[in-house]
C-alpha cells in the first residue's frame, strides 16, 4: 500500500505541474488483467479480474496524421496493482480517429521478491471526441517478464477509457 500511495502522489504531483502545457492529458478508465499461468505437465490456469487505471500522458505530435504518446498509469484491480508506461504511436486513419501501438513496460506494485518488471506489446485505437474530450481502448500482449517468473506467468492487459486533454 506504501509504493501505491507514492506512485499516486508521483503522478498527482506531474499532472499538477504540466497542468497547462499542451498535448498533455489526464486519463482513467476500466480496465481487464489476465492472468496465464504455466504449470508444465500439470497443464496451465488462468485467471481475469476487473479493475480500474488513472494517469495522464503527453501527446507529441509529429505531422498531421503521426503522433506518438508516452502515459503513466497507475492500474487497480484486487491483488495486482501496477504500473503502466505505454508508448504508443498513433496514426490517423480517419477525421478524429486513430489507430495505435508500442511497446508498454508493467510493473507490478505487489510485494514480489522477482519477477517484477515486464514488457508489453500494445495496440488499440482512440477517437478524439472534440478538441479535448477523447476515448481510447488498448490490448497489451506480455512479450517478456524477468525473473523466475520468466514464461511460467503472462500478463495481458484490456484497458478502456476516457480522457481530457489540456491543449
Amino acid at each position: 500500500m506504501k509504493k501505491i500511495s507514492i506512485v499516486f502522489a508521483f503522478v498527482l504531483c506531474v499532472t499538477i505541474s504540466t497542468y497547462a502545457q499542451e498535448g498533455f492529458a489526464i486519463k482513467a478508465g476500466l480496465n481487464n488483467v489476465s492472468v496465464d499461468l504455466d504449470l508444465g505437465e500439470f497443464g496451465s490456469d488462468s485467471d481475469s479480474e476487473l479493475g480500474f487505471y488513472i494517469g495522464g500522458g503527453y501527446n507529441f505530435e509529429i505531422d498531421d496524421q503521426w503522433d506518438i504518446e508516452p502515459s503513466l498509469l497507475l492500474s487497480f484491480v484486487d491483488d495486482l496493482n501496477s504500473l503502466y508506461i505505454p508508448v504508443m504511436v498513433k496514426y490517423e486513419v480517419a477525421t478524429n480517429f486513430n489507430v495505435q501501438a508500442g511497446p508498454q513496460v508493467n510493473y507490478l506494485l505487489e510485494d514480489t521478491d522477482d519477477g517484477a518488471f515486464g514488457l508489453d506489446l500494445a495496440f488499440g485505437a482512440g477517437y478524439q471526441i472534440d478538441a479535448n474530450w477523447f476515448v481510447e481502448g488498448r490490448y497489451g500482449f506480455e512479450v517478456s517478464r524477468g525473473g523466475d517468473f520468466g514464461d511460467a506467468v503472462s500478463f495481458n492487459t484490456l484497458t478502456i477509457g476516457a480522457g481530457y486533454r489540456f491543449n
